[in-house]
């Protein structure tokens, strides 16, 4: 959510008198707001985060917080609200799922330095932002969602050409990928699409661009403008190189200007949001098309791949084939998914990573149990990296190390060599032992989540720490001493002393004892608070063991600060190892998991042998078939045999009767086969399909304004452009949204088109029976229906792919099963017997196969040279004679061959 700057606190400008003088907290906290007036700002004071003027207003409204106020400007009452800084988290991550970006302002000031500026009457720490939170500059894991990316994405466009670059911080991940001419519009529609961006940041001027606003305007609520220099190519030049520490960008790879443009613009916004705490990005992946099949968005959603059509995950393809253990796996296997490959080899190996597993039957479990529970390092890593001083991070470090160790020893000890490809070299292992053993030696077990608590650093590491918390036990003794002294004093039992963080350690006791410390001869009590029920007081000598107390505690914990700096320094020194463990503990859980689904559900391995277009054997739909599953039935599977020269099949039959089941099961059962995973089948063999493109089901886009026949339409032309004769087609029911004849036509010229023209592996489902006649030109169509039996008047899905032509669509049948009147089936049966004996009942028509006989291109340009020469002709200024000639010429042309 885009906050105005208009819209926020009623600022007082620098050299504007104001009516009351603002306290210093208060001049401090205006100077830090207005530079960051887009932002909530979330201003540290002690254990709180407050807000003030309109931020208050907002967070208490959108949280549910109470509304205060502190202190007055202006001779108005500051709004004020408040979250503790020990579940502020909570509270951001609602802010930020709303939309909002929030600003953090934290104590800068070492508190040994505060007590000092106390002296000398500066009683104010010194505070600034240290780090701005947005959808995509997410660091915090109760923020995220552990099984997605949280995309940054960069968005550039210039003179008909752009690129996008996106980065994950969390993970380390730097993408960029260049959009050319010819097709920008739509291929920016499909990069976003897989992307799926947490953020988008771009500039005004870009986002008004004719090409891209259209699109844009889906991702409205995702996006930040930024202001157009970020995008300076000779700036982003130098951002670039000294981001990626090299003296070259070319080093990096073949990036192109419109790629440095976006990618130092986002390298910029890091460094706005993160400050100086930027976590380590190591390399920039340059994305090329020619590496991944091409499975469009609307393919995508068609084939319920990522959700369902209701925007559920539990029902889709990716719900059914993750079974994966560890966040880093669960997020590799998505990104596979989305990207199948192309290369056989590539391919290969991961068969051959998946073969082995389910040979070695007993190592799929092992592997499993000892992955469960693995931390997700790449992200504690990147908290390390930016200083959120979190010293869970490391022990997240430690435990992912240890859980690695154990994983490689049990491949280790696998007799396959294939699977001990997966191990990283002896000496990797011996680097991860290295550093195990250093966090171990220095890092409590279970240290507190803020290294500003202290306690992080173990006993024994440091002789100076030691001695220092040494001193407060001491110390705490004396007091221990002190409060039995005072209570004899006094003569009172109930005397405490007690501690808090205003006052330190003081003394207490009930209001009516309080005279008693007032009028003691024999010690000096300085009464320092009262409270309803109780008196507070202070002593010198209590006073100084409290601030020793306290100053040792402060040296302490800037000591375990140092100490535990340096370690991070060494874990980061190992950034890119630990990051390549973590990528190889993802493969291994994805690995396994497509082996043990494959077990679970008797998947076995495609081949790529390219003998026939495509042939699979007892095919079975993954989704529907698991569904059937669970409630004990079993799904009816089919066969698909598509030699080369038979590379169409045109489908009739009723709906319900599963077309469009089986029509997604193809596509699904190539996806599947090129990322690596085996299939629901008894045995498949395909050629490399370059790209998946699939109409299924009618739909409209009321936002664009278009109604489904144009949305139909617009899917369609998309379909024929970008289809090579390396790809798959999937149509159902094209043509459906318009009147019969028009839908008719347009089926029947597109299928002509698409065997013609794309001459690639096609499915055409339709209703329009008439288009099975094309099989008379077109030798490569294979006429395809779906068995039904009929009994006693009712009909039966047999759910099976046979031969042939479907009799009827058996609409009235599926009304009956949808509980349709029986008056009103048996009128429907009177008007479709009428209909039907009108059908044909044409002038000049003889015969049915000739009325829809579809004209060759020659006979047509014949009519319609024809047709222009009639159209010429005025009958009242034609004599007889030419006339007669015109008749002759115009017969002559009809008969000649």
């Amino acid at each position: 959510m885009q906050l105005k700057q208009q819209s926020l606190i009623d600022l007082p400008k620098k050299k504007e008198k104001m009516n009351s003088k603002p306290t210093p907290m208060m001049s401090q906290y205006l100077e830090v707001k207005r530079r960051h007036q887009n932002y909530l700002l979330f201003y540290r004071m002690g254990d709180f985060y407050e807000l003030f003027f309109d931020d208050a207003k907002i967070a208490s409204q959108q949280l549910g917080i109470a509304l205060t106020k502190r202190g007055k400007l202006n001779n108005k009452d500051i709004p004020m609200c408040g979250v503790p800084a020990h579940s502020a988290q909570t509270y951001l991550s609602r802010l930020i799922k709303l939309g909002f970006k929030v600003a953090i302002a934290e104590q800068l000031e070492k508190k040994s330095e505060s007590i000092k500026n106390q002296k000398k009457n500066q009683k104010i720490f010194e505070r600034d932002v240290v780090r701005i939170i947005t959808p995509g500059t997410i660091l915090e894991e109760p923020l995220l969602d552990s099984k997605k990316y949280n995309f940054l994405t960069s968005i550039y466009i210039k003179n008909g050409e752009g690129s996008v670059s996106w980065c994950d911080m969390t993970i380390g991940i730097f993408k960029t990928k260049n959009l050319k001419n010819s097709s920008l519009r739509q291929d920016l529609s499909e990069l976003l699409y897989k992307i799926d961006p947490g953020e988008i940041i771009t500039s005004e001027e870009i986002i008004n661009n004719l090409l891209i606003k259209e699109e844009l305007k889906n991702w409205k609520n995702k996006i930040t403008l930024i202001h157009s220099t970020s995008f300076d190519l000779k700036n982003n030049n130098t951002k670039i190189q000294n981001f990626f520490k090299v003296s070259n960008t070319r080093s990096l790879g073949d990036l192109e200007d419109s790629d440095i443009c976006s990618a130092g613009a986002l390298i910029d916004y890091l460094y706005l949001t993160q400050k100086d705490n930027v976590p380590n990005i190591l390399n920039i992946n340059i994305i090329k098309d020619e590496e991944f099949m091409e499975v469009d968005k609307i393919s995508s959603q068609s084939l319920e791949i990522f959700s369902r059509i209701n925007g559920e995950r539990k029902g889709s393809l990716i719900d059914v084939l993750d079974k994966t253990i560890s966040a880093c796996g669960a997020r590799m296997l998505k990104e596979q998914i989305k990207n199948p490959l192309l290369s056989i080899s590539e391919i290969q190996k991961r068969q051959n990573f998946v073969e082995h597993l389910i040979n070695e039957n007993s190592l799929i479990e092992k592997i499993r149990e000892l992955i469960k529970g693995i931390p997700d390092v790449e992200r504690s890593l990147s908290r390390v990296s930016a200083k959120l001083r979190n010293p869970r991070d490391l022990i997240n470090v430690l435990n992912f190390i240890k859980k690695s160790i154990k994983v490689f020893t049990v491949i280790e000890f696998s007799k396959n060599l294939t699977l001990k490809k997966l191990l990283p070299s002896k000496k990797n292992i011996d680097e991860l032992s290295s550093l195990q053993k250093l966090i171990e030696k220095n890092i409590e077990t279970e240290p507190p989540i803020s290294l500003q608590e202290g306690n992080v650093i173990r006993s024994n590491v440091n002789l100076h720490l030691d001695e220092l918390r040494n001193i407060k036990d001491i110390q705490k003794k004396k007091i221990l001493n002190l409060q039995i002294d005072y209570s004899t004093l006094s003569n009172l039992n109930s005397l405490k002393i007690k501690f808090n963080n205003f006052h330190g350690y003081f003394i207490e006791v009930t209001n009516k004892n309080s005279d008693k410390l007032l009028n003691c001869s024999e010690k000096k009590f300085y009464l320092i608070q009262n409270t309803l029920h109780a008196a507070r007081f202070q002593t010198d000598e209590l006073k100084k063991i409290s601030l020793e107390i306290e100053q040792s505690e402060i040296k302490a914990i800037e000591l375990e600060k140092e100490i535990y700096f340096k370690i991070c320094k060494k874990i980061l020194e190992n950034n890119a190892l630990i990051n390549r463990t973590s990528n190889n503990i993802a493969y291994i859980d994805v690995m396994n998991n497509y082996a043990f689904i494959s077990r679970q559900r008797n998947y076995i391995r495609p081949t790529f042998s390219g003998g026939k277009k495509l042939s699979i054997k007892q095919g079975r739909h993954p989704v529907v078939e698991e569904s059937l599953i669970l409630e004990e039935k079993q799904f009816t599977p089919n066969d698909c045999e598509i030699e080369i020269d038979k590379e169409t099949w045109l489908m009739t039959g009723p709906n319900m009767a599963g077309k469009s089941t089986f029509l997604r099961q193809v596509a699904i059962i190539c996806i599947m086969s090129q990322i690596g995973c085996y299939v629901p089948a008894k045995s498949v063999d395909i050629k490399i399909i370059d790209k998946v493109f699939t109409r299924v089901g009618a739909s409209d886009d009321l936002s664009k304004g278009l109604s489904t026949f144009m949305t139909e339409m617009v899917e369609t032309a998309r379909i024929l452009n970008g289809a090579t004769t390396n790809s798959l087609i999937i149509l159902d029911e094209l043509g459906r949204g318009t009147s019969t004849n028009d839908g008719l036509s347009i089926a029947w010229a597109i299928l002509e088109f698409i065997i013609l023209k794309k001459k690639c592996l096609t499915f055409f489902a339709t209703h329009y029976k008439e288009l099975t006649y094309l099989k008379k030109r077109f030798p490569s169509i294979s006429l395809k229906t779906m068995q039904i039996d009929e009994w006693q008047g009712n009909i039966i899905f047999l759910y099976k792919v046979i031969d042939g032509i479907s009799k009827s669509s058996f609409g009235l049948h599926v009304a009956k099963l949808a509980g349709i009147q029986d008056s009103i089936i048996k009128r429907a049966s009177e008007v479709l017997k009428n209909l039907s004996e009108k059908t044909f009942q044409k002038k000049d028509v003889k015969n049915k196969d000739e009325y829809f006989e579809f004209e060759d291109d020659e006979n047509a340009h014949k009519k319609q040279e024809i047709f222009r020469l009639l159209k010429k002709i005025n009958p009242d200024e034609i004599n007889p004679k030419e006339a007669l000639e015109l008749l002759y010429s115009l017969k002559k042309k009809l008969s000649n061959k």
